[in-house]
């Protein structure tokens, strides 16, 4: 298939049953859907043009596909780390549904995608991300995991998980958030687990509420 985001680099490409979604950025962010029905001769059968771009995209069912990366501005400079749901039901027509945007943020799951986690029994998503800000000199970080749920009627923020503060073995006490990111998160039962430099955090799966701590000696 030629053409595709001419001058532009590829960011994601998703596979699904006859279908590839490509995603391509420079300035803005075409998702282009190929028909891969005929492999001696796949098609390019719909097109979406918009600002921004998804390094990650992955299917939660409804005909709809979640797009984790970047927002950004006319000029492709990129503003932080973008939550999107994208109806992809009619491959001919795709439409962006909604966004969350986590301002001058950054997630390992835009080159990792072993960072990212959906639990389809309840739509949680959650996600690694990094922020940092400054306003009138003052500079705020923020290093953890944020939980959501997205669908076609939109997209909400469920609660965050971090590690600041948590006791890290007997002595050491984390002072900032940058040490305790976290890199990976798993759900068991009615628990999910996030995991980080320091030590693994049990939250519940319904609100991400604090359970139980346990620091890497």
């Amino acid at each position: 298939v030629d053409g595709l985001g001419r001058g532009e680099r590829i960011y994601s490409v998703r596979y699904i049953d006859e279908l590839a979604y490509v995603v391509t950025f420079r300035q803005t962010d075409p998702l282009y859907i190929i028909d891969l029905s005929d492999p001696t001769n796949p098609q390019k059968i719909g097109e979406l043009k918009i600002l921004g771009y998804s390094a990650y995209l992955h299917p939660i069912g409804d005909g709809l596909l979640l797009g984790i990366g970047q927002d950004a501005d006319e000029q492709g400079r990129t503003k932080g780390t973008q939550v999107a749901v994208f109806d992809v039901s009619d491959p001919a027509s795709p439409r962006r549904l909604h966004t969350l945007t986590f301002g001058g943020g950054s997630s390992q799951v835009e080159y990792d995608h072993r960072a990212f986690l959906y639990w389809p029994a309840t739509g949680l998503t959650m996600l690694p991300v990094q922020t940092w800000s400054s306003d009138r000199g003052w500079q705020t970080w923020f290093g953890g995991a944020i939980g959501v749920k997205a669908g076609r009627d939109g997209i909400g923020e469920i609660g965050t998980v971090t590690h600041t503060a948590k006791q890290c073995g007997t002595e050491k006490e984390c002072s900032y958030e940058w040490e305790a990111q976290i890199y990976r998160s798993l759900v068991v039962g009615d628990r999910v687990y996030t995991v980080s430099d320091q030590g693994v955090q049990a939250n519940r799966l319904t609100d991400l509420a604090d359970v139980a701590w346990v620091g890497f000696n």
